[in-house]
This record gives structure tokens, sequence and C-alpha cells, in this order.
């Protein structure tokens, strides 16, 4: 899941890198042509990186919330936890197999 997630991420923001080359680029067009003054043109990028910048921290705060809704649903208080619990897990399994038998139970 959290590779979905990555890829979703990645994929926005590489969505929204190239939305801002090509906004650069009609800014520039624009101010070359005399419609803007750079000025303006700065502002207009200025406030749209802005915006931007306000979009990635929302949808980062919306993923890191929904990932601490299902992790305290299953017991885990963080992340860091459930990864340590997992290497215990996998080295005493390494260190005598029939400690596979002693699964990890979900706290309720």
């Amino acid at each position: 899941m959290s590779a979905i997630l990555k890829k979703v991420i990645y994929t926005s923001l590489g969505v929204a890198s190239v939305t801002q080359d090509k906004l650069k680029e009609l800014v520039e067009d624009l101010i070359q042509n005399d419609h803007y003054t750079e000025e303006e043109g700065r502002r207009i990028v200025d406030t749209f990186l802005m915006d931007l910048r306000a979009q990635v921290d929302m949808v980062h705060g919306n993923v890191q919330h929904k990932v601490d809704e299902i992790l305290a649903k299953a017991g885990i208080t963080n992340l860091q936890q459930l990864k340590d619990e997992l290497s215990n897990y996998f080295r005493d399994v390494k260190e005598n197999p029939a400690h596979i038998t002693r699964l990890p139970t979900l706290k309720q």
C-alpha cells in the first residue's frame, strides 16, 4: 500500500512540476509580448508556487492522518513501532524457526 501512495504522491509532484514549467514558459511569453511586466509575471509564478506548496502540504497531512488511523486500528502507535516489532519477529524466526507459530497478533 505504501508503494501505491508513494507513486501517487510522486506522480502528483511530477505533474505539478511540469505545470510549473509550462506556467513559467507562458508567463515569459506574455512578458516578451508586452502583455505583462516582469514583476507581474513573478507575482503570478510566486502565487502559483505558494498555492502548490499549500496543496502538497494538505495532501501530505491527509495521507499521514489516514496512515495514523489505520495504524491505530491495528493497535500500533506509530510506524517505527511496527517496523521494530516486525524486525524482532523476523530475527526470532531466523534464529529459531519454531517462532513462526508465534505470529504477531493485533492488540484489541
